[in-house]
């Protein structure tokens, strides 16, 4: 009980600096948008200044006689200055804190191409199979789902320059959030837990760093697969792989479906089959992760 309430102890203080950092992301966020309203003569009209607030970087505000566009580069640069600093800090901590113990994982049997392979299925197909999850809220929380949509159209490609949003989004992001919510956080629950609990707890603060209720569910369960393929690699570059690979391929997908009509009922459908089908591929490939590496 005791190993238990310290591991809780230091995973609390973990998740504590990384919501510090997002914390700090948001005030530098909030200090460039009040900025832009007073170049443009918008900070004596609080209702104009709280719909700013509201909608953030990336959105195009128009009010009346007032037009102002916020750009969403701004935004990019700062999540990757915030991973930045999040990668180098725990990362550095992470290693000087597993250099203490003599375990040393079997790369040559973690990363065996069926296994690789599995990896990369996961991410692709998890994509489609978040689409039900999108579905979910599209239907059920309408304004919810509305506010997700504003969020994600910051990280779009036409946002930045596509090589930077790839290294921030589909690198820097990835390594970061692993090296501090399986890294730091997981490594140090399976110390003191099982493999499920501590993949549990570490999944659900992974959904909580996202700070919305969309991204906050499709993450906490790709946390817990996360936390699995970290278990069964028994490696930090198991999960890497798996979360660079499912970043940067949204970005493949997200090209995809845009070459579907939208307004075929029968492609809905089909569609909609697919990503069924998809979600039961994911479970397929992770329990076979599992032969795979036992």
């Amino acid at each position: 009980m005791k190993n238990k309430g310290k591991a809780l102890a230091w995973v609390a203080l973990y998740a504590a600096i990384g919501l510090a950092l997002q914390f700090v992301m948001a005030f530098i966020m909030m200090g460039v948008v009040y900025g832009i309203a007073l170049t443009e003569g918008l900070t004596q009209d609080p209702d104009v200044m709280m719909q700013l607030f509201e909608q953030g970087m990336g959105i195009s505000f128009d009010s009346g006689s007032v037009s102002v566009s916020i750009s969403g580069s701004v935004a990019i640069a700062v999540t990757g200055l915030c991973d930045l600093i999040m990668l180098t800090g725990f990362g550095l901590w992470y290693y000087f804190r597993e250099s203490k113990y003599p375990f040393r994982p079997n790369y040559r049997k973690a990363f065996r191409p069926a296994n690789v392979l599995s990896i990369v299925g996961i991410a692709f197909f998890g994509q489609f199979a978040i689409s039900l999850i999108l579905a979910g809220f599209q239907i059920m929380f309408p304004s919810v789902f509305q506010q997700y949509e504003e969020l994600s159209k910051s990280f779009d490609l036409n946002t930045i320059t596509p090589l930077v949003m790839f290294f921030i989004v589909g690198l820097l992001g990835p390594l970061a959030e692993e090296m501090l919510f399986r890294g730091m956080i997981y490594g140090k629950l399976r110390r003191a837990f099982s493999v499920w609990p501590a993949a549990v707890i570490s999944a659900l603060l992974f959904g909580l760093f996202h700070a919305n209720w969309v991204q906050g569910v499709y993450a906490a369960i790709f946390g817990i697969i996360l936390a699995y393929i970290y278990e069964k690699t028994q490696t930090i570059w198991g999960s890497c792989l798996l979360h660079v690979v499912f970043n940067s391929v949204s970005y493949f997908v997200e090209d995809l479906m845009g070459l579907l009509p939208s307004d075929s009922f029968i492609v809905g459908i089909m569609m909609l089959l697919f990503e069924a089908a998809s979600a039961v591929l994911v479970v397929f490939l992770v329990r076979r992760f599992r032969h795979e590496t036992a």
